[in-house]
């Protein structure tokens, strides 16, 4: 690999990594689904035969990205609140870091895409994205107000191109990148 298509994919995974924290944890904290961020029920996909989204939550084999936002929605109840009109539950990033594991990743894409995208253009990366944050459980931060409590955690994703969305002519909408597998941990 050149020199210049290194830099390619270290600064397209960075915006990559950059767009996909910002999306997913203010879709978790406003409470909106995260589903449609999984290889799962994705086209291309699914024609190529992939295996639903490997998820794995505090140790526990999660089988869809629903049952996990079951899961988030049970957070916003533990610890019980005074006012249920107060968001109880906020995810904090504190960094993230991210790194291509296969630049030339070509499962379930169309030949259309392997012709247009080469392995040096930063676009059919596979890539490994851990997250670490504070979790906030509660209404305020100041100890003892509202039952405020507060846990780290750690998000690893392994991220795959959105052939669906990548194949569209014209402007981009919807993830660029889909998760493959998801490893979370709070304590």
């Amino acid at each position: 690999m050149s020199a210049n298509s290194h830099e390619t994919n270290v600064r397209c995974s960075c915006e990559a990594a950059k767009s996909f924290v910002d999306w997913y944890y203010r879709q978790i904290n406003d409470t909106k689904s995260i589903s449609s961020g999984y290889v799962n029920n994705h086209g291309a996909y699914d024609r190529a035969g992939h295996p639903p989204a490997d998820i794995c939550i505090n140790g526990l084999v999660v089988a869809t990205p629903q049952e996990w936002e079951a899961l988030l929605k049970q957070q916003e109840h533990a610890p019980k609140q005074p006012d249920p009109n107060k968001r109880r539950v906020r995810y904090d990033v504190e960094g993230y870091n991210v790194h291509v594991i296969n630049a030339d990743y070509r499962f379930g894409a169309s030949q259309k895409m392997l012709d247009l995208h080469s392995p040096t253009d930063g676009v059919r990366m596979m890539m490994a994205l851990t997250v670490s944050g504070t979790v906030y459980f509660g209404t305020s931060k100041n100890a003892g107000d509202d039952y405020w409590e507060k846990q780290t955690f750690h998000d690893r994703f392994i991220l795959v191109p959105n052939w669906d969305v990548l194949e569209k002519s014209g402007p981009k909408y919807g993830r660029r990148y889909l998760i493959m597998s998801h490893n979370y941990r709070a304590n």
